[in-house]
């Protein structure tokens, strides 16, 4: 019982478009304006219902193009013998409607089946009629429905390609968006790694300041020499879980390193660095510099350090960079300006260098703003808090 009502039910045509009931309710108004402005013929309920048949399936000319096509012409053919519909206008434009939207809507092979249809009841009529079947009738009939096929056809395939573009943008788009939460990532995972080299290697100074402290104390204070002795081994213990940490986090084509990482002081043999690379740069430092935690002086460090070398990289041959720091007492402002041709955009490029600089800015409650400069060139500008590198 179920799959009879299932099978009944599928019998039931779908609601047509609301656009498509109009222009069959268009049609039944032509066809009872042409019955009664017709000196020629008298408007009978058979011609009536021929009107009728022949226009409600307009509605449908999307939803089922293929067989709107053939019922419009076994229609019409059906009337033909007893009412005035094949001579009718309305009947002509019914016809070129379903032609029309057969290649408008329906895959290839059901368009092409559908002018083939067509064809062949054009044909089949002006061969039946001794009226028709001129060159003239040939031409003109051909000239309309060929052109309304060929209209339904090629609006159909460029609505194929804008959709097709439109999805090959909205694939860019994700990808673009992936590439970008990828190299975020990446960036923060760099940054990871950074600072648990200094964590690390902080942590190695105070374990070894312990156990200085630990040993001048063994004899005057034991028991003080006890506590810092648990400190000492606790103090190496974290050391040992901080490197098996860094070996997850690390690349496998980077080594384990508790070296001290770069901080302002590395800035001046960065500088040369870069002149020796053909970047002219200059340095200014405005304020009183405050001393700074190990982590934030290396996000300073690779900031500027990576402004420059987009300014070396972007810039031209000739360019020229200025380097700022400022201290106003709350935070230190980085400022990087070079004169060059790079107009990278905030995260764009080949590298990831922008996207880590705006990290690392954040890492520490700051800002970081990057492009276009006004008067040309490239402009970076970095404000990280004071009160946030104490936390």
């Amino acid at each position: 019982m179920p799959g009879v009502i299932v099978s009944a039910m599928r019998l039931i045509p779908p609601r047509p478009p609301w656009l498509d009931v109009a222009v069959s309710g268009a049609l039944a108004i032509a066809a009872v304006l042409e019955a009664l402005t017709s000196t020629e013929t008298s408007f009978t309920a058979v011609d009536m219902l021929a009107a009728a048949a022949t226009v409600v399936p307009i509605a449908w000319r999307r939803v089922w193009p293929l067989g709107v096509v053939a019922a419009e012409l076994l229609i019409v053919a059906a009337f033909a013998p007893v009412a005035h519909n094949f001579e009718s206008g309305y009947a002509f434009f019914a016809m070129l409607v379903v032609c029309y939207s057969v290649a408008n809507n329906a895959p290839l092979r059901d368009a092409v089946i559908g002018a083939a249809l067509v064809t062949t009841f054009v044909l089949v009529g002006f061969a039946i009629d001794p009226n028709r079947g001129g060159a003239g009738d040939y031409l003109f009939t051909g000239v309309l429905f060929g052109g309304a096929w060929t209209l339904g056809y090629l609006i159909r395939k460029r609505g194929e390609e804008a959709q097709l573009l439109k999805e090959q943008a909205a694939g860019l788009e994700r990808r673009r968006a992936d590439d970008a939460q990828r190299a975020v990532l990446a960036e923060r995972g760099r940054i990871a790694r950074e600072l648990h080299d200094v964590i690390a290697h902080s942590l190695s100074v105070m374990v070894v300041q312990t156990g200085v402290v630990r040993r001048r104390l063994r004899h005057d204070r034991p028991e003080d020499s006890e506590l810092l002795a648990e400190v000492e081994q606790t103090g190496r213990g974290a050391i040992g879980e901080l490197r098996r940490l860094l070996g997850i986090l690390r690349a496998d084509d980077e080594s384990l390193s508790l070296a001290p990482q770069p901080g302002l002081d590395r800035l001046p043999p960065l500088l040369e660095q870069m002149r020796e690379a053909g970047l002219a740069v200059e340095m200014t430092v405005e304020g009183t510099p405050s001393p700074l935690p190990a982590g934030m002086e290396l996000a300073t460090y690779r900031i500027v350090q990576e402004s420059l070398t987009n300014a070396l990289r972007h810039g031209g041959q000739g360019a020229r960079a200025q380097v700022a720091i400022r201290w106003n007492g709350t935070a230190v402002e980085l400022e990087v300006h070079d004169d060059g041709k790079g107009t990278t955009p905030l995260g764009a490029g080949t590298g990831h260098g922008l996207i880590g600089m705006r990290e690392r800015a954040a890492l520490y409650d700051g800002v970081l703003e990057a492009g276009p400069h006004e008067n040309g060139g490239f402009h970076v500008r970095a404000i990280l808090p004071l009160t946030g590198s104490e936390r």
